[in-house]
């Protein structure tokens, strides 16, 4: 099958690479990322994007724990807290593997919501896996600031219920898609298209930040993964978090180019 643009006058342009290029669902697709990624540049300190960045943190957190266990390890513990920083306590497995997947691990989260949104099958089933993960958020979550009692209650009770609200939202657009005639839109798909971008948004600052900006190594915030890679393996944490960046925005290339293979079809 030759490789296809749409020109102005709506019909197929071939070329030589058996993917259609510009369709209605591509331009969606780029549409809804490039929107969600300006509007969570705007508002990522606010509390707005709060309980989706504490869901990316708990899938980074997982990518070690699911690492560690995929090399005859075992997993003690995860933990995600507050400040968007989490723990996963491992004994055995292979140090090396298990570190590593932290950050390109997450940014491979963020890759498959946004490459499931092909179709209406794959889009439900990514949908189901970031349903299970808020409610795995909830209950690892755990509040670590030195507050009143009261407070620090309040605090975990609130962000449980936006994290639930979170994740309730892809099962209600599902509800909406089979109740309702969408008259060709597909909400389910918008929504994880975004999830999907925010995801991979926040491997891409995590490791950024932890590394090249405010490289973690203090008793209050813990050590990065890259301070702990370099410290029990070999290199510098610089260098090592230059690498996982560097593979994380390969990640993101490839999920991007895997938008248009699998939604490339051409209407002959």
């Amino acid at each position: 099958m030759p490789f296809s643009f749409m020109n102005s006058d709506g019909q197929n342009r071939n070329g030589p690479y058996g993917i259609c290029c510009c369709n209605v669902a591509q331009n969606e697709a780029f549409i809804v990322m490039g929107v969600t990624a300006i509007l969570t540049g705007i508002l990522w300190r606010s509390v707005v994007v709060a309980p989706l960045k504490l869901v990316a943190v708990f899938l980074h957190e997982f990518s070690h724990a699911s690492a560690c266990w995929m090399t005859c390890g075992k997993v003690t513990g995860i933990e995600v807290n507050e400040n968007y920083g989490g723990l996963t306590r491992t004994v055995g497995g292979s140090r090396w593997i298990t570190l590593s997947a932290g950050y390109t691990g997450s940014v491979v989260w963020g890759a498959f919501f946004i490459l499931m949104t092909w179709e209406k099958l794959p889009t439900r089933i990514a949908s189901v896996v970031f349903m299970i993960s808020c409610v795995a958020t909830i209950l690892v979550l755990k509040i670590q600031q030195q507050r009143l009692c009261g407070m620090r209650c309040a605090l975990g009770m609130s962000l449980r219920f936006f994290i639930l609200v979170l994740g309730a939202i892809p099962a209600a657009l599902w509800v909406l898609e089979e109740k309702v005639d969408t008259k060709g839109y597909h909400p389910l798909r918008y929504c994880m298209l975004m999830v999907g971008t925010v995801c991979t948004l926040h491997a891409l600052y995590d490791c950024i930040h932890d590394v090249f900006l405010k490289k973690i190594n203090n008793s209050e915030q813990g050590k990065s993964d890259a301070v702990m890679f370099a410290e029990e393996i070999c290199g510098t944490a610089r260098c090592w978090g230059l690498l996982w960046s560097m593979i994380a925005l390969l990640v993101t290339g490839l999920a991007l180019y895997g938008v248009v293979v699998l939604t490339g079809k051409c209407i002959s």
